[in-house]
């Protein structure tokens, strides 16, 4: 197995945690988890990647809020955007001279897509796993509003489980699919004891991450953003999943100037690179190779 090493970035006044392995020489290939969810949720694919080449140059990062990261400041928020201006941070912050691969899963593939849409010069490839950016209508907006004052008054403490065990437990009530090992590796990297309840063991992510942002996204912002990527794209959609069908899903990307592949990896749920790793390592390494034909 590569060893990996942990490094924290500075950007933009937050301490950013990220798990690096392989060739830092070589450019790297940038893996952005989901909500709620921390960089070691990609540790079994980077096994299977690395396995498939040992100089691969990865960094797992922690998102602002979540795992290791700083949490956002005070009267901060975490609007999609901000993960986006991270992302750019991050990317000055490795000194990033050649083009990057990004990977993402849910709201990572989110973040890497409208990334891709403005700085697509930057990237040299872009995979989301079971992802697209959560869009509401107009008529929505004002509940937002609403429910974002409601949610920004509410305290920022982590909230705390009985053992890593109880953890494990809740992270398969939320996905049955997790087996065993992958629960209790989840709960061990995703909960620490927490300072400020006396040493309780309590969830790493920030409380004020559940909360709704009054900026979202909608249809008419992904119409005009889309167009602009010229990085190759690749969607990688579980067998049962919230997207929509391949030929619906390719038609919402619309991305007229780049190279674009969607699958489907049947049998999976949402956390396909969980269930399945050497798969989507397979699928990943098949992506990247046609991108450089």
């Amino acid at each position: 197995m590569t060893t990996a090493r942990s490094v924290f970035l500075r950007v933009r006044d937050l301490d950013l945690h990220a798990r690096v392995r392989g060739d830092e020489s070589r450019p790297p290939t940038l893996f952005l988890h989901g909500w709620l969810d921390h960089q070691a949720s990609f540790d079994l694919l980077l096994d299977a990647l690395h396995a498939r080449d040992p100089e691969l140059h990865s960094v797992a990062l922690d998102l602002r809020g979540h795992g290791d990261s700083s949490w956002c400041g005070a009267g901060g928020f975490y609007h999609l955007l901000e993960y986006v201006a991270d992302l750019e941070g991050v990317l000055d912050a490795l000194n990033v001279a050649q083009p990057v691969r990004l990977v993402g899963h849910s709201l990572g593939g989110a973040i890497a897509l409208l990334y891709a849409s403005v700085r697509s010069a930057r990237l040299a490839h872009v995979s989301m796993l079971d992802s697209f950016p959560l869009t509401i209508r107009v008529t929505e907006v004002p509940e937002r509003f609403s429910e974002y004052l409601n949610d920004v008054k509410l305290p920022r403490t982590r909230k705390r489980v009985d053992s890593f065990e109880h953890a494990k437990e809740r992270l398969q009530k939320a996905n049955p699919r997790l087996p065993d090992a992958v629960a209790a590796h989840l709960a061990r990297t995703g909960v620490a004891p927490d300072p400020k309840q006396d040493g309780a063991l309590a969830w790493k992510w920030d409380p004020l991450l559940r909360g709704h942002s009054p900026l979202p996204f909608m249809d008419e912002h992904l119409r005009e953003l889309l167009p602009l990527i010229r990085a190759p794209l690749f969607a990688l959609r579980a067998g049962e999943t919230w997207l929509p069908e391949e030929q619906e899903l390719r038609e919402k990307l619309a991305v007229t100037h780049a190279r674009l592949e969607v699958e489907t990896l049947a049998g999976t749920g949402h956390h396909l690179h969980l269930e399945q790793p050497e798969q989507v390592a397979e699928r990943l390494a098949g992506a990247w190779a046609r991108a450089l034909q």
